[in-house]
């Protein structure tokens, strides 16, 4: 079929456009998870460690958000949504440094429900011995508090940035953290995670620190052995050239995978990196397949399903039911499209619709922000979001009603991928 001059306006205003098409497909025998499978959360946007490489561009300057964390109210009504998922792991990581909110955390580990929790920082306070020892018997009398106390690992970032950093954290200060735990056995384990290009060197530096030998798991895993013979793991993931870290040299890239490489082995189907996959379990040795959803909770209230949500369907938490949130998230047919057949497929899509798009999208190496990347321009993404209508419709997992024009579009079998091929190209229409 030849698409009318009816359709040819849709590109005129893409955003509107979305959401036109949001409203007119009507989705069927469709599940939508009743479940989360990780659950991040971000519990402050500064750091004050200030790493170079830092993803989030991170430091103690303030950024354009409306606020940097939630306030007691919110975070209770966010737990209460954290334990309404039924999430399988709480990852309380990300954006900046979690310890800059250190009561947070302490009242997270008292009152989620969730069977394991990840706590991920620099480790700054691991500068004073007294802090090191300090903050995770803190940790410990909380997940006592905890009816239900979840399995709990702290986990502290280690490579040349955070050595490096203008308020860097030293060999010697993880060597207190892992001194005091070793002394104090608290109630959640101790680990570390850090870059593929610094293996075989920051692992090596803690392990003649602490008088230990290092074992290796896996091609990203290692352990830390003390002389006790008790092992600390750390896993080494791709470096990324996202946040600050675009700035620096991209032969730093070398000795690290990229993103589909690292993650391939571990994905389900045919290699596609599905909702249902906890991304951040490599420290298991594998990773595990869950029926649920993934979410992120930022410091400033939104929340999205991670690589699952286009930037413009973001939501502002202000309590809603996580059904509520999952239907609304689950309206898109992106997230379907993402749901269906993974990350590399919007990839192949969107490099076949704007390849330079495509292109800096994937060369950031960075998994968090590779949706929000590829999605970026509003033609990008109008021009995803009928195609994977359309997809829907042939797959009869989706009716078009209430907008005929739209309904015709969708359901005539037109060529749609050369049509809006040439209207992001600007190809006249």
């Amino acid at each position: 079929m030849r698409i009318d001059a009816g359709h040819c306006t849709l590109f005129d205003n893409p955003k509107e456009s979305r959401e036109r098409v949001i409203k007119a497909v009507r989705h069927r025998g469709v599940v939508v998870p009743e479940r989360g499978s990780s659950f991040f959360i971000h519990l402050s946007e500064l750091c004050p460690v200030a790493c170079e490489h830092c993803m989030y561009a991170s430091d103690l300057t303030r950024k354009a958000t409306a606020k940097d964390s939630l306030s007691r109210p919110e975070l209770d009504a966010a737990i209460d949504f954290i334990n309404a998922s039924r999430s399988e792991k709480l990852n309380i990581t990300g954006g900046g440094e979690p310890f800059l909110k250190f009561k947070t955390i302490l009242r997270l580990l008292e009152r989620v429900t969730v069977p394991r929790v990840e706590i991920v920082t620099a480790g700054y306070w691991g500068k004073h011995a007294g802090r090191a020892e300090r903050l995770p018997g803190q940790m410990d009398e909380a997940l006592r508090r905890n009816p239900q106390p979840p399995e709990t690992l702290l986990r502290l970032s280690i490579d040349r940035y955070h050595i490096d950093a203008p308020q860097p954290v030293l060999i010697p200060h993880y060597g207190n953290v892992a001194r005091a735990w070793q002394k104090l056995r608290p109630g959640l384990a101790l680990g570390f995670r850090s870059i593929q290009p610094d293996m075989d060197i920051v692992d090596a530096d803690l392990a003649r620190e602490l008088g230990a030998k290092v074992e290796t798991v896996n091609d990203w895993n290692r352990r830390i052995v003390l002389p006790d013979g008790t092992a600390l793991p750390i896993t080494f993931n791709v470096f990324r050239l996202s946040g600050k870290a675009a700035e620096l040299r991209d032969d730093l890239l070398e000795g690290t995978q990229t993103i589909k490489e690292y993650y391939s082995p571990f994905e389900s189907g045919s290699n596609r990196l599905t909702l249902a996959t906890a991304v951040n379990d490599a420290i298991r040795g594998a990773y595990a397949a869950s029926p649920g959803a993934a979410v992120t909770l930022n410091s400033d209230g939104t929340f999205w399903i991670f690589a699952g949500t286009a930037p413009d369907r973001r939501m502002m938490f202000t309590g809603q039911r996580f059904g509520e949130a999952m239907d609304y998230f689950f309206q898109d047919p992106i997230t379907h499209s993402l749901v269906d057949d993974g990350v590399w497929a919007l990839a192949d899509i969107v490099a076949g619709l704007d390849p330079a798009t495509h292109a800096e999208a994937v060369a950031k190496n960075d998994v968090a922000s590779l949706v929000e990347d590829l999605l970026a321009p509003d033609d990008v993404r109008l021009a995803v979001t009928l195609l994977a209508a359309q997809r829907m419709v042939d797959r009869d997992r989706a009716t078009v009603e209430g907008d005929a024009a739209m309904a015709e579009l969708l359901t005539s079998g037109a060529d749609l991928t050369t049509w809006c091929t040439d209207a992001v190209r600007g190809v006249r229409l």
